[in-house]
């Protein structure tokens, strides 16, 4: 099947059957012989697939060197560059683009344009879009991906996810807001009645009722493919594991007053449970909270660490000691922030644009109405929401592992060595089946906790052993 595929050329990005929307409307046309005569260290010429580009100045800021591009000037230099850069790089050196050879035929399609399709290399995207059918996914499923994905091509997304991930820098609050206003806030929570919230409807025309967690998986396998999870968990990735507090366990007020906010992209939430002394061990947490004299409002004192999104939220969905030692003392609150919950940037091993913060509460004020079920209950609560969590978690991380592969295919197909495609290598071939396996079984076993998700709700004890089976893969 690898050879087929390879012949068969189901790797090539395929061509944009209009004119390229990089060139001016009246785009010059050369012959191969014009561009030849340019070949010189002053008048530097090269050809790409078929566009021409003058390289004279950029020669001498060329990264790989000013001779490297001036030793092929006037020539067609299309399997030299593939053998080193990346599609995108076309895109971005687009300002030196002088015109399109008279011969070459449609254009390729631009990065940006190809960011929207749907790939045609194998196991570039699950088998139902690469025409295989799926017991678990319908039309609407296939209509959501494809609108998510144009939707958040959007040259603005990209371009804040690579300078805010690069950077460390925090995530735009104006294209938060869009999440909101495109339904995707809402979708990442999974299906129920918070998404008749999204301000403007779901994308794709998925309707509130017939949205499932297939459905979720597909907008949080679409949010993933930036490959910048700092910025990913900064914009909205937060919400996704401590709003879900609130939809099941929250009172009335507060989907009433605190989530619709959320949902339009307006204010943000995140969990508090994680301290110096308790991480894995989370009955050992040391955050108290304690009935002020009246018995209206608790009066919480503590830390906590490593909280994703914690420099951005408006709410802390908190873990709190009211009672005595272990499990059974623990409760769970929703706390405002104020200037008695302060937060400080944590610096880990991924992008700051996450937001990760150390989060001091210092006699901060929280009504009694602000607790989550019954006090002393919260440790269940936590253990119930790890299942949604750990479930999205390893949903990115099989579709980072798809888009790896993705790229590694390309590459294979793409670098030539000793006069032949690594694709050629017996070697590399063994190590494409491995990770196709690899990713397959992955998928497979998500898409099976996932159903059982749909038939048991993401919280029930019942497909904890699934989920925690899929991370361990």
């Amino acid at each position: 099947w690898l050879k087929l595929a390879i012949q068969a050329g189901r790797v090539r990005i395929p061509a944009a059957p209009a004119l390229d929307p990089l060139l001016p409307a009246m785009a010059k046309t050369f012959t191969r012989e014009e561009v030849a005569k340019h070949n010189t260290r002053d008048d530097a010429w090269i050809i790409v697939d078929g566009d021409v580009y003058d390289i004279t100045k950029f020669a001498s800021v060329h990264p790989g060197g000013k001779s490297t591009l001036l030793d092929v000037a006037g020539q067609d230099t299309t399997e030299d560059f593939w053998g080193l850069h990346r599609h995108e790089v076309l895109d971005k050196y687009k300002r030196l683009k002088k015109g399109r050879l008279a011969d070459a035929g449609p254009p390729r399609a631009s990065a940006s344009e190809v960011r929207c399709e749907l790939s045609t290399v194998p196991f570039g995207e699950p088998a139902h879009l690469q025409g295989l059918s799926s017991p678990y996914f319908k039309e609407s499923h296939i209509a959501l991906r494809k609108a998510v994905r144009k939707f958040l091509a959007d040259q603005d997304f990209v371009d804040d996810a690579l300078e805010c991930e690069a950077k460390s820098q925090a995530p735009s609050k104006e294209l938060r807001k869009r999440l909101g206003d495109s339904g995707i806030v809402a979708m990442v929570q999974g299906p129920g009645p918070h998404l008749k919230l999204a301000p403007n409807g779901l994308l794709g025309g998925v309707q509130p009722d017939e949205f499932d967690y297939f459905h979720e998986l597909v907008v949080q396998e679409e949010r993933s493919r930036f490959f910048c999870p700092g910025w990913e968990d900064g914009i909205d990735g937060a919400n996704s594991i401590g709003v879900p507090v609130i939809l099941k366990y929250g009172s009335d007020w507060m989907k009433e007053e605190v989530l619709p906010p959320i949902i339009r992209g307006e204010t943000t939430c995140c969990l508090a449970i994680s301290e110096a002394y308790a991480g894995s061990d989370v009955a050992a947490l040391r955050t108290r909270g304690v009935l002020d004299a009246k018995g209206e409002n608790y009066i919480v004192n503590g830390t906590k660490k490593w909280i994703t999104g914690g420099m951005y939220a408006d709410w802390f969905v908190t873990a709190v000691r009211t009672g005595g030692k272990a499990a059974g003392g623990i409760s769970m609150m929703l706390v405002p922030k104020s200037d008695e919950v302060q937060t400080t940037v944590i610096k880990s091993k991924y992008s700051s644009a996450a937001g990760t913060a150390f989060v001091a509460y210092e006699d901060a004020v929280v009504p009694k109405r602000n607790l989550f079920g019954q006090e002393g209950k919260g440790f269940q609560i936590i253990m119930s929401n790890f299942n949604h969590e750990r479930w999205m978690i390893c949903v990115v991380c099989v579709q980072r592992a798809r888009l790896c592969t993705e790229e590694v295919f390309k590459w294979a197909m793409q670098r030539k060595v000793f006069g032949a495609k690594l694709v050629e290598q017996p070697v590399i071939r063994e190590k494409l089946a491995q990770m196709f396996s690899g990713l397959e079984q992955c998928t497979a076993m998500g898409y099976e906790v996932t159903h059982a998700m749909n038939q048991k709700g993401p919280q029930s004890a019942e497909i904890g052993g699934g989920r925690a089976g899929l991370t361990y893969i």
